[in-house]
């Protein structure tokens, strides 16, 4: 099957609508995220803070104790919210005559990467389950990585999380952060 420019066109479309809606979410300032029953959510798994213009995910300890699965589910949903505000957001700035091509070129770049680490994450979620952790939870920055899994994890689990995200990602295991629920 042969793609044509108008397919690949739609394809950047679609990834930057999603960078936009992040971005979006980003940029509104609220930093709190759909998840939680009413307690302050700004520091629970996926929220998000910009620091010197880089974007960071940060995961709080305090997800250990809200094992099973609706946790882990939550988590993929509020990840997968946070990233289609920023795909909206992104092609707004695609979509606007009066952005300039550099502000477009950095649209279309943070699509890419966002695109990229989606992919890894998915990746690192899917090896862990064939490794026999059924639950776990991935967030990749082009920094860092922090991965949730569920149950006690041993040391020996901790390596396996490990040496399968560094497989993943080209991360160093300084930059990984793995939390174990309990």
């Amino acid at each position: 099957m042969k793609f044509g420019r108008k397919q690949l066109v739609l394809a950047s479309l679609v990834l930057a609508l999603g960078a936009a809606v992040y971005l979006n979410w980003q940029f509104a300032g609220t930093n709190k995220l759909p998840i939680g029953d009413g307690e302050d959510t700004s520091s629970q798994l996926g929220a998000a803070q910009l620091v010197n213009n880089a974007y960071v995910e940060t995961v709080t300890d305090d997800l250990q104790a809200k094992a099973g699965t609706d946790m882990f589910a939550e988590a993929r949903l509020s990840r997968q919210n946070s990233r289609d505000e920023a795909l909206e957001l992104l092609d707004g700035v695609l979509e606007d005559v009066d952005a300039d091509s550099e502000a477009k070129k950095a649209a279309v770049e943070e699509a890419s990467a966002m695109a990229q680490n989606i992919l890894k994450e998915t990746n690192v979620e899917s090896l862990l389950k064939a490794k026999g952790y059924e639950e776990s939870v991935a967030y990749i920055t082009t920094e860092e990585c922090s991965v949730v899994v569920a149950g006690d994890l041993q040391d020996s689990d901790m390596l396996i999380v490990q040496e399968i995200v560094i497989e993943q990602t080209g991360l160093t295991a300084e930059k990984i952060k793995i939390i174990g629920t309990k």
